[in-house]
């Protein structure tokens, strides 16, 4: 499921494919019509992938949508054309939960702050999540507080930090742990997923996770722990992420 790094790569890659050229826009699944414009410029914002240029395409992946050049199978709800290549790159979306939305102006008002590719301190966490009372791994996942990080990512970063997911706000006290955790993995996994396509777990790509959807730890060999926590599952090590109100782990 596409989080901040995938949609960094997605970015990266649509940057490459369109800008500077005048792309026909071909909706076939959301209602917005066909459009073209010359795209001046594509950029991530948190979770979003925004293609830029007279007017903004707004397109969100959700749980399986990517952009690839198109091809014969996959299910195709849009399709970019490069008017001058010839060249056509589809959005694909298996199970039809992304959207695509055109705009003016992308309205990032709910977003809260990037926490990559800048490395944010331990203030700069504890700041983000001050005044919540959840249990840590679901604030994390708040995009009014940090923008991008969604369940995979909160889950391996509390692994790292050596964090256990139900410690409520209020009692963390490993907010270094946390902001190096953070910022070490996202450009990590941005670094080793980098390729033309995004692989998901979920349709048959490598799990390059620490605990998400593993059987035990890799530090210390420990069964990982499944939960739920807002209706998502959670992962995570009970002998590396020890929660202790002493210590605030």
């Amino acid at each position: 499921m596409p989080e901040l790094p995938e949609v960094e790569i997605q970015c990266r890659t649509l940057r490459r494919w369109l800008v500077g050229r005048r792309v026909l826009l071909e909706d076939l699944d959301f209602g917005c019509g066909n459009r073209e414009m010359r795209v001046t410029g594509v950029r991530r914002r948190g979770k979003y992938l925004l293609i830029e240029g007279k007017e903004t395409w707004v397109l969100h992946l959700r749980m399986t949508g990517k952009v690839v050049p198109s091809r014969p199978e996959g299910r195709k709800r849009a399709r970019f054309h490069t008017l001058q290549s010839g060249q056509a790159y589809d959005f694909e979306d298996a199970r039809r939960l992304g959207t695509l939305a055109v705009v003016g102006v992308f309205d990032d008002s709910h977003l809260g702050p990037e926490p990559w590719p800048e490395k944010r301190n331990a203030s700069w966490w504890r700041d983000r999540l001050q005044g919540l009372r959840s249990p840590i791994k679901p604030a994390l996942m708040r995009q009014d507080r940090v923008a991008g990080l969604g369940n995979i990512a909160a889950s391996e970063i509390l692994f790292r930090a050596g964090v256990d997911p139900r410690i409520r706000v209020p009692d963390v006290r490993r907010w270094k742990h946390i902001a190096d955790a953070a910022h070490a993995f996202l450009g990590e996994l941005i670094a080793e997923e980098a390729g033309e396509e995004i692989l998901y777990v979920t349709q048959g790509g490598s799990n390059p996770f620490r605990v998400y959807q593993r059987a035990q730890c890799p530090t210390c060999a420990t069964a990982i722990t499944r939960l739920v926590q807002s209706g998502r599952a959670t992962f995570f090590c009970p002998t590396c992420q020890p929660i202790s109100p002493v210590s605030g782990r």
